[in-house]
């Protein structure tokens, strides 16, 4: 009792994804796991694995993230425009993503490490700014043509899911600078004190997210071989409800984690999906996973009493 007591944090999000898959197997009868349907389970939680993942290296410092959503879809966008624009290979389309991707997480960066302003307040304009330049230039979806489906590949997305998420488990929980970024979110003065270069470590978890967020955005472009001028729409929720749900508190600190944002999207992504399955109307789904989004929420604030929003 004593272990399971301390390392409540770890195991509850696995006892929750247990109990999700056990209760919707039996409620759908085997059907929520047939191929068809676990190959679009599969399809939903790539993206959200990925931009969790990154948006991981954010909070642990404290930091906060309401623009993955925007800048995910305005990479999606310019990078597509350029390539209808031009003749060249579909892999061009992918340094492109994590070009645009970078240069809007730079901003953002910049402006909340060394002008200190509220990451609340920046990831929200820049959101907003993302959003109005994809309406403004899209004018509508932009389709892509066939040869992006080369890109769809379960073999490449496997293999670049796998080395990305090993190089940011590595960079984490492995290296310096992983433990930098989690001790600023646990005390940020005692990291001061013992010599941590806040201003470098905050901005170097930037352009990591940038570059997770970038790679979404190009399998993504492939998968649907379109860009939607609301792609990405709820995608900085669907983030914060799966690092929630996997066991990590937005504040951050030491307890931070690679593994609550792949469980928790698995989370969600199974909820979304399996009341989809057994007739659960899209108004009720939401009330589900916002109800079990608040208890976990109450459960993590009485056990840190930090609250709920970043410093």
């Amino acid at each position: 009792m004593e272990f399971i007591r301390k390392n409540a944090r770890t195991i509850l999000p696995f006892v929750g994804l247990a109990a999700v898959i056990i209760i919707l197997l039996i409620i759908s009868g085997g059907s929520i796991f047939a191929p068809g349907n676990l190959s679009n389970i599969l399809d939903q939680s790539y993206t959200v694995v990925l931009l969790s993942v990154g948006c991981t290296f954010l909070y642990s410092h404290g930091g906060f993230d309401l623009a993955v959503g925007g800048i995910y879809g305005l990479s999606m966008m310019v990078s597509g425009m350029i390539y209808l624009g031009g003749s060249m290979s579909i892999w061009v389309a992918l340094p492109l993503c994590i070009l645009v991707s970078l240069v809007c997480y730079l901003i953002m960066g910049v402006v909340t490490v060394k002008l200190q302003l509220p990451a609340f307040i920046t990831s929200l304009c820049m959101q907003f700014i993302c959003r109005g330049i994809v309406t403004t230039i899209s004018k509508g979806n932009i389709n892509l043509p066939g040869e992006f489906s080369a890109g769809d590949s379960w073999v490449i997305k496997i293999i670049v899911l796998v080395i990305l998420l090993g190089g940011a488990y590595i960079l984490l929980h492995r290296t310096a600078f992983g433990k930098n970024n989690r001790a600023i979110g646990e005390n940020p003065v005692a990291a001061r004190q013992s010599g941590i270069n806040i201003d470098k470590v905050r901005l170097l978890a930037y352009v990591i997210v940038a570059v997770l967020v970038g790679v979404a955005g190009f399998f993504s472009m492939c998968s649907a071989r379109t860009v939607a001028t609301l792609a990405g729409s709820g995608f900085e929720m669907d983030v914060i409800v799966a690092i929630v749900l996997g066991g990590m508190s937005l504040n951050g600190g030491m307890d931070s984690s690679v593994r609550a944002a792949i469980i928790g999207t698995l989370i969600v992504k199974l909820l979304e999906n399996g009341l989809v399955i057994i007739g659960v109307s899209s108004t009720w789904s939401d009330f589900v996973i916002g109800a079990v989004f608040l208890i976990v929420i109450l459960f993590n604030y009485k056990r840190n009493k930090l609250g709920f929003l970043p410093r």
